[in-house]
């Protein structure tokens, strides 16, 4: 497996549209830049850290993620202003696998992404357009991480691209089979990949989320939004592991928000869900959420969540 770039794009000169006003024309332009800057010094940051990480399969999935961002930032990244027009297109990057059939011809498999930086108010449901034809696209929101730090803007980056992986690897096994994606994932450290092994964890998710659905209006059935969980989850525990190791590096506190919820020992469901899943554009009140009814879910799940936290951690550590 290996990544080529195609169509580099100059950096270029942001560029005001006829009548539009020059005042958040430019607040855009800082946010851009400043969004940029954070991700790419958390790229550093992450690069320096990859040493602290506790086994070498950790350090060779980061690393391949790394790489991956190291064709938009500092440049290369796509624009798209508040209206949600592109600005400036992303560049193309290409993971490239060589699949050898049984009779021992190599077919080629290509998974082709764009990354963007996206000015416009945060919609989680395009966050990731994580599969179009051969495509995943990536948008950063710039609103939301224009006040954080460099290591949030690296865990958020890390998270989308955790995502876009996992697409890859649906598409791969679409196109050549379970056998031949199995073969593709039995070696490290794409076996971390691997979420086969959780499959008495989504069940169980999936009893508690069937129940949840009957009192929020989440447009997903109950096998898919459990299926869903666990791969927020994966990515969640993952940002939490390379939080820890840039924590460790530069001698700093690790960070007492964001993902580090999911492995306190009081972590709330709800709250997973009010972040990961609710978020993603679903039309879910606080009122909802605080009914009666999934509060009593909620708590139903507690230690479920607890013991998915755990196995993915043990999994990923191992």
């Amino acid at each position: 497996m290996y990544i080529r770039t195609m169509d580099r794009t100059a950096p270029g000169i942001f560029q005001y549209r006829l009548g539009e006003p020059a005042t958040p024309a430019r607040e855009a332009e800082q946010r851009f830049k400043r969004v940029a800057a954070l991700v790419t010094d958390g790229l550093n940051m992450a690069k320096a850290a990859t040493p602290q990480l506790k086994t070498q399969a950790q350090q060779d999935l980061l690393r391949f993620m790394t790489s991956l961002l190291d064709n938009f930032f500092p440049a290369g990244h796509g624009l798209i202003d508040a209206q949600g027009t592109v600005l400036r297109q992303s560049q193309k990057a290409t993971i490239q696998i060589n699949v050898r059939a049984n009779d021992g011809s190599l077919w080629p498999f290509e998974h082709r992404f764009r990354l963007y930086l996206a000015d416009h108010i945060p919609d989680p449901r395009i966050r990731g357009e994580l599969m179009t034809g051969i495509f995943s696209t990536i948008r950063l929101f710039t609103r939301e991480m224009n006040d954080g730090s460099p290591r949030d803007a690296i865990r958020t980056a890390v998270h989308e691209m955790t995502h876009m992986m996992f697409a890859m690897i649906r598409r791969f096994e679409q196109r050549f089979g379970a056998e031949t994606a199995a073969r593709l994932l039995s070696r490290q450290p794409w076996r971390l990949l691997v979420l086969s092994g959780f499959e008495p964890h989504r069940q169980r998710l999936e009893q508690h989320v069937r129940e949840l659905l009957r009192v929020l209006p989440i447009p997903m059935q109950p096998a898919e939004l459990a299926a869903s969980l666990i791969e927020e989850a994966f990515a969640f525990i993952l940002g939490v592991i390379l939080d820890e190791a840039i924590a460790a590096a530069t001698r700093l506190p690790k960070s007492k928000s964001g993902p580090a919820i999911l492995v306190s020992v009081d972590f709330p469901p709800k709250e997973f869900l009010r972040f990961y899943v609710l978020e993603r554009g679903f039309a879910v009140t606080e009122k909802q959420l605080q009914s009666r009814g999934a509060e009593e879910i909620f708590a139903r799940m507690t230690s479920d969540v607890s013991a998915l936290a755990a196995a993915l951690r043990a999994h990923l550590d191992s």
